[in-house]
């Protein structure tokens, strides 16, 4: 298999697993009252807070009245915290709420336990090289984009 085969494979494997996982992630969603862009906005306001909206819009390529809507939903079900600074009277940070963190932890659990029916497949050894491997090609693509950048 010449390297171009290999990369559409991988790129294929990639793409195909995300898409199932994200079609179980959904479904799962459902059943929490969530959906798809309000879970990942969910999670990035967890990753990046206190957060401000245009800080959250530049992660997500999210269009900015779609940002706000979504953000709104979630400040409305008491998932996340919209605040001013104590800084800057005029900037507006956003943080996760207890109830946020918890209804984050159950999915990426729910989600992790569905991926690992897949991974409980390898051996412990290869689970190892999975890794490994996956986050030699991360990090490299990172470096690219990071370079791409600055």
């Amino acid at each position: 298999m010449k390297l171009k085969d290999e990369t559409k494979e991988i790129d294929y494997l990639i793409r195909n697993m995300n898409k199932l996982l994200s079609q179980y992630t959904k479904e799962q969603l459902i059943n929490k009252g969530l959906t798809l862009p309000r879970f990942k906005t969910l999670w990035m306001i967890a990753k990046l807070e206190p957060v401000n909206m245009s800080q959250l819009h530049e992660e997500m390529y999210i269009a900015n009245s779609t940002l706000t809507v979504i953000v709104d939903r979630l400040v409305e079900d008491e998932l996340v915290r919209r605040y001013r600074s104590p800084k800057d009277r005029r900037v507006v940070l956003l943080e996760v709420k207890a109830k946020g963190k918890e209804c984050l932890e159950k999915i990426l659990d729910i989600r992790q336990l569905f991926l690992e029916e897949g991974i409980k497949l390898l051996t412990k050894e290869e689970q190892g090289n999975l890794i490994k491997t996956l986050n030699k090609v991360y990090n490299c693509i990172y470096e690219k984009m990071e370079e791409r950048k600055g």
